[in-house]
C-alpha cells in the first residue's frame, strides 16, 4: 500500500509556519498598538495578524496584547510590521518571554480544540 503524498503549502512572506487561528467570539484576545485597539485577524505562535482602516507602516511598535486563557494575561512586547494587505496588517511578535511564547501557545491550542469539538477545524 502507497503511503499518501501531502503537499505542504510553502511560508508566506510572514515565514509563519505556525498554525494560525482565527479568533472566534470565545476567544477573548485583544491587541493594542500606541494605546488603540484593534481586530485580530489571526495569531500563531511567533506572529500577528490585525485589521486596521488606517496607514501603518513596516516599522517595529511596541504593543499589549491581552488574552484570557485560564485566567486574564497581559503581554507587553513589539510587533515587527512585514506584510500590509489592507485592511489586514501582519507582522512577527518579539521580545516574548519563554512564558509568554509558551501562554500563546498555550491560547491557540485551547482554540483549535474547540474549533475540533465543534467541527470547524
Amino acid at each position: 500500500m502507497k503511503k499518501p503524498i501531502f503537499e505542504v503549502e510553502g511560508l508566506d512572506e510572514t515565514n509563519r509556519g505556525e498554525y494560525r487561528l482565527r479568533p472566534s467570539e470565545h476567544d477573548v484576545i485583544r491587541l493594542y498598538i500606541a494605546g488603540k485597539e484593534v481586530e485580530v485577524d489571526n495569531i500563531s505562535a511567533n506572529g500577528i495578524a490585525f485589521k486596521f482602516s488606517g496607514k501603518v507602516k513596516l516599522a517595529t511598535y511596541k504593543v499589549v496584547l491581552e488574552l484570557e486563557l485560564d485566567g486574564a494575561y497581559k503581554i507587553e512586547c513589539a510587533i515587527k510590521i512585514l506584510r500590509q494587505d489592507l485592511p489586514i496588517y501582519s507582522g512577527v511578535l518579539i521580545d516574548l518571554t519563554p512564558k509568554e511564547s509558551r501562554i500563546i501557545g498555550e491560547f491557540i491550542i485551547k482554540g483549535q480544540k474547540r474549533a475540533i469539538r465543534k467541527g470547524g477545524y
